[in-house]
């Protein structure tokens, strides 16, 4: 067994580890941005708008999701083999993020 193979391990745990990171971190603070587009809704917090937030969201989830993107993209080329982070894992990370940011600018487009 080479040393490469000893370490592949503990390199797709550390992989998956900071990709569930990434992941908890967009869905915790989209749904909680949703709480406070629910409370905006209700009544106007301090001038933010649901148009504000809406379009702030859109801009967290695609930093987010590029982040995530770049993350699984260097770890496969560093530490994993070729086939971790393939065209599925994209594909889900791609629509994920379609669908956040397609919720979020439904939201702004009907508070304008």
């Amino acid at each position: 067994m080479t040393t490469d193979e000893k370490k592949l391990p503990g390199s797709f745990e550390a992989y998956e580890n900071g990709k569930h990171r990434r992941y908890s971190l967009l869905f915790a603070v989209n749904g909680g941005g949703f709480a406070v587009a629910k409370l905006i809704a209700d009544s106007a917090i301090g001038g933010l708008t649901l148009s504000r937030l809406s379009f702030g969201m859109v801009l967290f989830t695609i930093a987010m999701v590029a982040d995530i993107f770049m993350f699984g993209e260097k770890m496969r080329k560093t530490y994993l083999p070729n086939d971790a982070f393939g065209w599925q894992g994209k594909t889900v990370l791609l629509w994920i993020g379609v669908l956040l940011c397609g919720g979020w600018l439904l939201i702004a487009c009907r508070s304008i």
